[in-house]
């Protein structure tokens, strides 16, 4: 039987989400869920694609521009403290600006044309308006010059009278505008409205009867803030207006995790912390004798800008990398950056002086002779020294170039080809921040030194220490003191009045210390110095209390110790108040090493301490001998000469015991055998390990008996072991002009505090402090249409 011919058979069409070839690379597009069976598992098995996430549509930024429209063309907010100082500096050219006469004055006037007039009258009215002047704001509201204000209209700065009425708090002016037909809702140049300003400035009458007569709590500045972001949480404002029966801001509402208050709470503690640096801007222009200009008190924090640039090179000088300069200007661009440099403190001004000389130093090194290398580098270096020699009682300038001259030593030692060449300048470089160091020390000393007796020495708040009465001092022909009342409890606690501040106290020593501190901050000294200058300075400290109190029999006494004991407390707590860890990076260790201030403060106070502890403790010894030595154990920083001399030109009180001869006995032959083993130890110095291992450490038991004279000589004593001579003043006293030993930043240290860190997590930092020279400051070495300016330079201050 014929079959019957087979019909063609027809291909199988494919799933249109299936690969045609291996060339196919088109997206897989699968379903919410996909069941795949897996033969192996013996089950199923179900994949969800991934769904890619959308961009978000909104922006928690503060700074977003879309807010307002795009038409608004504002930029970013300034900071609210400036924007208060703005509206009074409008409120005093509105003073200014303004006529002598009345409203009516100006109207009968024939010479002013009609809108001459309208602006004079419109000009007054918003000064009246801004200075609370009711009855005047009335008589124009109500009188013949009504037809001629706007109760609306902005001035010159953009802001209306109702504003200026809010911001300043006059809120029966607020009402007679409101009553006159004023928006409510007026903004001014940056979109802050009336109810925005009475929030920041606090005034919940007036923002009460702004809410009242409509105004709305939803506008928008410029930033896309609205009135409840100027409205601290759970404030009495916000309870004020949450029992108004405004729900405005979070009154009674718990925090959840997102806090509605941040913003406020930033805001809050950014004013306080401007207020605070102004103020001691204000303290170390005051103590230090410096202009308020070289602390940059009236420069303008500069915007942030990313920097686009591309990195720099070290290993090599590029095109774009270096300074060129012809060397018949040699003199007038050192003139420029170095002898009429102003002190900058903003972040791209302070290095210049340094980015140009590193710059410079490039170009010749690499395109030019090493004699132009060395003409520039000594040149500069003869300029710096003559700057700093004529201004050596100036902080801010030293600072300032202590700063530089080490930002120049790291650059030196960063660039290769440069390390090699330089090595002798780079020894001048650190010869020379060690004697600005010595500068600064000394002008914090001297300034110090004025105040010392009075401060620390003089200053009584103990009460009751003008009635003690002292043996062998006649008081014949003295007055007997009035007796005071006792201060009130609530007076005793009260914090100082501005006229008590003003008196000397030791608060004037600290407060000569943080305006140092300021300064060397303020210009970015680096750590390891600041820890160095500070240091320095406690022992400057130490030590002169130390020689007044044993060079004085006034303060030789038992109830003066104590009072100076308390004195130096304040002392102890600015140290721990403003502890500082030196920067100091070693053996590849990433954590900072080296003594803190807390440290320091002990480690040079301690003489002092120990000295007044004596003077307050020895006289109640009486015959016992074991309290004695163990008193004399705990005090290893004073000599047996130091504690012989405070005792025998001790001021005792009436009824007061001195120290037994027997005692006196001890401490005489403990200095002769201290003074013995001093000459044994000249005369072999080989053996300078032997006082490591004591003879004998037992504790004495009689005073006759030699042995005693062990124990503290066992004890470390670092005041006596340099000594030369028993009867030596130097003995007795301390040095104060001792400088303590003085290192630079190693290179780690450096790369540490100039670079981005461990880790290169701080690029803004590593950004700061890379070589350039600001745009704005490149105009100074325009010569196109002066030959010489350098004179004008001196007197010109760029920002």
């Amino acid at each position: 039987m014929d079959q019957p011919p087979e019909s063609p058979r027809r291909e199988r069409k494919m799933p249109s989400d299936l690969p045609t070839s291996l060339d196919d690379r088109r997206n897989v597009h699968i379903g919410e869920e996909t069941e795949v069976y897996d033969a192996w598992a013996g089950q199923s098995q179900f994949l969800t694609t991934p769904v890619p996430a959308r961009p978000l549509s909104f922006n928690l930024s503060l700074d977003d521009s879309s807010y307002g429209g795009g038409d608004l063309g504002l930029g970013r907010l300034e900071e609210e403290d400036s924007k208060l100082v703005q509206m009074l500096a409008s409120q005093a050219r509105l003073k200014e600006d303004s006529t002598t006469g009345s409203e009516n004055v100006v109207l009968a006037n024939d010479g002013l044309s009609e809108s001459e007039k309208r602006e004079t009258l419109q000009g007054m009215f918003t000064m009246a308006a801004s200075n609370g002047e009711v009855e005047r704001v009335k008589g124009f509201l109500n009188g013949p010059a009504r037809d001629w204000v706007d109760v609306n209209a902005p001035d010159a700065e953009g802001t209306p009278p109702l504003i200026y009425a809010s911001c300043f708090g006059h809120q029966e002016v607020v009402s007679l505008l409101l009553d006159a037909g004023a928006d409510v809702d007026k903004q001014d140049k940056n979109q802050w409205s009336s109810l925005m300003w009475a929030m920041t400035n606090r005034h919940k009458g007036i923002a009460k009867l702004l809410l009242d007569h409509g105004a709305s709590p939803d506008v928008k500045s410029s930033t896309g803030r609205i009135a409840s972001d100027f409205l601290a949480p759970n404030s009495e404002m916000s309870e004020y207006l949450h029992e108004s029966g405004y729900d405005i801001g979070n009154a009674g509402v718990t925090d959840d995790f997102y806090n509605t208050g941040l913003t406020e709470d930033r805001f809050e503690e950014e004013m306080a912390e401007n207020e605070m640096k102004r103020r001691m801007m204000m303290e170390s222009a005051i103590n230090l004798e410096v202009d308020l200009g070289n602390l940059g008190l009236d420069e303008q924090p500069e915007s942030p800008s990313e920097d686009d640039s591309q990195e720099f090179v070290w290993d090599r000088c590029l095109n774009d990398q270096m300074f060129v300069f012809q060397e018949s200007e040699l003199g007038r661009i050192l003139d420029i950056i170095i002898t009429n440099m102003t002190p900058q403190r903003s972040p791209s001004q302070k290095p210049v002086p340094a980015n140009i000389l590193f710059l410079s130093a490039r170009y010749a090194h690499y395109y030019q002779s090493a004699d132009l290398l060395e003409k520039l580098l000594f040149a500069a270096m003869d300029k710096i020294n003559d700057l700093v020699e004529n201004y050596q009682w100036d902080m801010t300038i030293l600072a300032f170039w202590v700063s530089n001259v080490t930002l120049l030593l790291h650059y030196l030692k960063k660039d290769r080809g440069l390390s090699e060449v330089t090595g002798q300048f780079q020894l001048q470089l650190s010869e020379l921040i060690n004697e600005i160091f010595i500068l600064i020390i000394r002008d914090a000393e001297r300034r110090m030194d004025k105040v010392m007796e009075a401060a620390m020495l003089d200053h009584e708040t103990i009460p009751g220490f003008e009635d003690v009465h002292f043996q062998n001092e006649w008081k014949i022909f003295r007055s007997k003191p009035k007796v005071k009342a006792p201060e009130p409890f609530e007076k005793r606690y009260r914090p100082p009045s501005p006229k008590r501040r003003a008196q000397t106290s030791p608060r004037t020593i600290t407060s000569l210390l943080s305006s140092t501190l300021f300064v060397l901050d303020l210009y970015d000294i680096h750590p390891v110095i600041i820890s160095q200058v500070l240091s320095q300075l406690l022992y400057w400290l130490g030590a002169e209390l130390f020689n007044r109190i044993l060079s004085n029999r006034k303060y030789l006494a038992r109830t003066k110790a104590m009072q100076i004991r308390m004195n130096i407390s304040t002392l102890e707590d600015w140290a721990r108040t403003n502890n500082r860890q030196a920067g100091h990076f070693e053996n590849g260790s990433m954590t900072s090493t080296g003594e803190t201030t807390v440290d320091s403060a002990r480690r040079h106070l301690e003489p002092v301490v120990q000295l007044l502890q004596w003077l307050q403790c020895f006289s109640s010894f009486g015959d016992d001998f074991e309290a004695l030595v163990g008193t004399i154990q705990q005090l290893p920083r004073l000599t047996p000469q130091q504690l012989i001399h405070s005792v025998k030109y001790y001021r005792a009180e009436v009824g007061e015991k001195s120290l037994p001869k027997s005692a006196m006995k001890y401490l005489s032959t403990l200095q002769t055998e201290i003074a013995e083993r001093r000459t044994k130890h000249r005369k072999t110095p080989s053996d300078s390990l032997a006082p490591q291992t004591p003879i004998k450490e037992s504790v004495p038991r009689l005073p006759t008996n030699s042995e005693q004279l062990q124990p503290p000589a066992s004890s470390p004593r670092p005041s006596i072991v340099d000594d030369d001579e028993q009867d030596a003043p130097e003995n007795l006293l301390m040095d104060p002009a001792l400088m303590l030993p003085f290192s630079l930043p190693t290179s780690t240290d450096m790369l540490v505090s100039y670079g981005a860190g461990f880790g290169g997590m701080n690029r803004e930092r590593e950004r700061k402090y890379i070589p350039n020279v600001p745009s704005e400051f490149l105009a100074k070495f325009d010569t196109g249409s002066k030959n010489d300016s350098s004179a004008e330079l001196d007197d010109k201050r760029w920002e």
